[in-house]
């Protein structure tokens, strides 16, 4: 197709709609678009799920992927407010993996040029085409040049705040939980491993992801009244904050070096009322994204993608020449692939916010290290979530 069209046109390429041209590209045409140029920064826990291996695996990145030499991530150890502490294993063929995003962002967008997708970097979307009431393309300026692309799909995978959901009236910001998240990385940091770490205090908690053994991306995640205290000064409060609020952490950063600046981004959690349109539809963070308190946000992603590209592959093989219709089937399918564990991370983020209730639960998977490798199958997304939704984990739970 020309310049000026394409059959797919992906906008954002984060993880999401790499791995969608990815996956699409191989046999169709397809254009994926992002304001950025790579390799760039954003905010992230950094850390992939085992499940998300599998997926990289499966869009064809392995190599690209494995360059970077990721640190292993084998499990989870998760520290409660009054300290008490429990390790689960990651009980699968896989490990998952932590890397920088600002590395692993550039190899899935070098993935996606090795699937034949044609890239356009400093491409900023700011709006969608029309016709017949379906959407037929994209209005975008590339290094400030105005183009209208043509596309039979538009997939917006252009995060959080996404253009193409506003454009559809699609996007929901959450009343609740509003949450924000602040991140820096620390070279020196004392006492990585292999296991990825969630220290939780009251109303906020801490995650670490062990980039190798010295290198570790700390963050954490805070109402909006303690934000307050960011205003103007984001780095004295993030250093404030984990001195006040983690002070083991803290500890083990007292000879650490930050790299850069502490970044921010929030509120975290959005929604949609839908995942799909008339010429169009919604992957990744685009199409909600929830506070990810067990850190699967890149696995969730790419799994998306996956369901995405199966939903467009099958209606592309339909035919035709126009715009593709809704497709339901990648609603259907997104639903029930995140169901369970939208609730799932819900209730364990109830059940943490009352300290004494993240003691009690602390003590008790110390007790039973079985139940916590099953909690944290179930957060590495290869124990099915709604393993963790039955009365029977709830009572061997409570009574361990």
């Amino acid at each position: 197709m020309s310049e000026a069209s394409a059959e797919v046109v992906v906008v954002g390429a984060g993880p999401a709609g790499s791995a969608l041209a990815c996956l699409l590209a191989r046999r169709h045409d397809v254009l994926l678009l992002d304001a950025a140029r790579f390799p760039r920064e954003t905010v992230c826990g950094e850390s992939v799920s085992p499940e998300g291996q599998r997926l990289v695996e499966r869009i064809g990145a392995e190599e690209r992927v494995r360059a970077l030499a990721p640190h292993p991530v084998h499990g989870m150890r998760l520290v409660a407010p009054d300290g008490t502490w429990f390790e689960g294993r990651y009980r699968s063929e896989r490990p998952g993996f932590a890397v920088r995003r600002l590395a692993l962002d550039a190899a899935l967008v070098a993935a996606a040029r090795d699937a034949g997708a044609r890239v356009i970097e400093g491409a900023r979307v700011h709006d969608l085409v029309f016709a017949g009431g379906r959407v037929a393309g994209v209005k975008v300026d590339v290094d400030g040049a105005p183009r209208e692309i043509r596309a039979r799909l538009v997939a917006g995978a252009d995060g959080r705040r996404s253009l193409v959901a506003r454009r559809l009236g699609l996007r929901r910001e959450r009343a609740r939980p509003r949450r924000f998240a602040v991140r820096g990385h620390w070279e020196g940091a004392e006492g990585l491993s292999e296991l990825g770490e969630m220290h939780v205090a009251t109303g906020a908690y801490c995650g670490i992801a062990p980039l190798s053994r010295t290198l570790a991306n700390v963050a954490f995640v805070t109402g909006p009244r303690a934000m307050r205290e960011a205003a103007g000064d984001l780095e004295g409060f993030y250093r404030r904050s984990l001195k006040r609020r983690w002070p083991a952490i803290a500890e083990r950063l007292q000879h650490a070096r930050l790299l850069a600046a502490p970044r921010a981004i929030g509120p975290l959690a959005v929604s949609c009322r839908a995942v799909a349109a008339d010429g169009a539809l919604l992957v990744g963070d685009a199409a909600g994204f929830y506070d990810p308190f067990t850190g699967e946000g890149v696995t969730l992603a790419l799994r998306g993608a996956e369901l995405a590209a199966e939903a467009i592959l099958a209606a592309l093989a339909r035919g035709g020449s126009g715009p593709l219709p809704r497709l339901s089937d990648y609603e259907r399918s997104r639903e029930q692939a995140t169901r369970d564990k939208f609730r799932f991370n819900h209730r364990l983020q109830l059940a943490v916010t009352w300290p004494a209730a993240a003691n009690a639960i602390a003590r008790r998977l110390r007790r039973r290290p079985d139940l916590a490798d099953r909690l944290v199958g179930i957060a590495g997304d290869f124990v099915p979530a709604r393993a963790a939704l039955g009365a029977g984990f709830l009572l061997d739970l409570l009574t361990a």
